[in-house]
């Protein structure tokens, strides 16, 4: 069998312009390994979580009652709630959404939303509803609302106050009586509950004294849940996505919202103190964030997911921290 030797020439001009594509590729390649190693270098418990010399910034006060701040990816802004305690209550406090997009426009997004915690994943923005005692989500473009659940056995929930989504789907969020408001409870308990894709509601537990706050470890094996018995527990979860016992974690004057970086470590709001305590996995004390009275709730975002957006009763604070936050979809 006969070949014959083919033989290509290249010009200059395109040599140089192949060169240069490869050197650019090489270097934009060079340059994501180098990011990503240092995100993962980021996410050891080893790195120091906070600043303990960084100050904080006050991006807005003279609000009314602010809750259940949440970051959404898609559309690069914080979201969270405003609540008036002042007029009627007769479906708790009326409540506003307002959007932040960095570093300090903000803008109402809902009026009348009735919601507290808020948790944006993808296309949507998930709600603990207390003006319908239900979880329900919102279509961050259209705005339109649908309740996903509002009862457990044909019992409407008391009013529902804070969430967190697992990789699998499932939404865990508190039920307290906060905001109840004088309306009728059904269930004789303040309780814990998860949700899961395929519209099963579930009770986890209901010897909790005003379930608050709630967040999962980045392996996803560990559920904490504050509550107004001054301490932290967690709960662990198997594969199949069952929980154990509950177990003492740390004790904290009055916890309220919490949330996990990628090193594992948990930042918790203490509503009577106004201080973000900062625990490892362990339950060590690492570190503390002074806010100011009422300190209710703290949140990741940001361009890299090291930007903390805290809200207290009347102001609204940002602070640029070490360790990134958990990503969401």
């Amino acid at each position: 069998m006969n070949f014959k030797k083919l033989s290509t020439a290249v010009s200059p001009t395109v040599f140089s312009t192949v060169l240069s594509t490869t050197l650019c590729t090489s270097a934009l390649t060079f340059s994501m390994a180098t990011l990503a190693d240092e995100a993962q270098q980021q996410c050891q418990a080893e790195y120091v979580p906070i600043n303990s010399q960084q100050p904080l910034t006050l991006v807005k006060d003279n609000f009314m009652f602010l809750e259940g701040p949440t970051w959404s990816v898609q559309n690069n802004a914080f979201y969270f709630s405003e609540m008036n305690f002042n007029g009627s209550q007769a479906f708790g406090p009326k409540s506003t959404i307002y959007q932040l997009v960095l570093p300090n426009n903000i803008s109402v997004y809902k009026q009348d939303s009735g919601t507290n915690g808020l948790l944006a994943i993808g296309e949507y923005l998930y709600t603990t509803n207390h003006a319908t005692r239900s979880l329900s989500r919102l279509a961050l473009s259209s705005k339109q609302s649908e309740t996903l659940v509002d009862n457990y056995q044909g019992l409407k929930f008391n009013s529902p106050n804070d969430l967190v989504q697992a990789d699998n789907g499932t939404i865990y969020f508190t039920d307290p009586d906060w905001q109840l408001s004088g309306r009728k409870q059904e269930t004789l308990y303040t309780g814990l509950y998860s949700f899961s894709v395929d519209g099963v509601i579930t009770l986890l537990d209901k010897s909790l004294k005003k379930p608050n706050g709630v967040a999962l470890s980045p392996d996803q094996k560990t559920l904490y849940v504050g509550s107004l018995s001054h301490e932290i527990v967690k709960y662990q979860i198997d594969q199949q996505g069952n929980i154990g016992d509950k177990e003492a974690f740390v004790n904290i004057t009055s916890p309220d919202g919490m949330k996990v970086d990628c090193a594992g470590n948990i930042y918790a709001a203490s509503h009577v103190e106004g201080v973000i305590y900062v625990y490892s996995s362990k339950g060590e004390l690492l570190d503390k964030i002074s806010v100011g009275p009422k300190a209710t709730n703290i949140v990741f975002g940001g361009e890299h997911l090291k930007t903390h957006l805290i809200t207290t009763d009347h102001g609204l604070y940002t602070i640029d921290v070490n360790i990134p936050g958990l990503k969401t979809p």
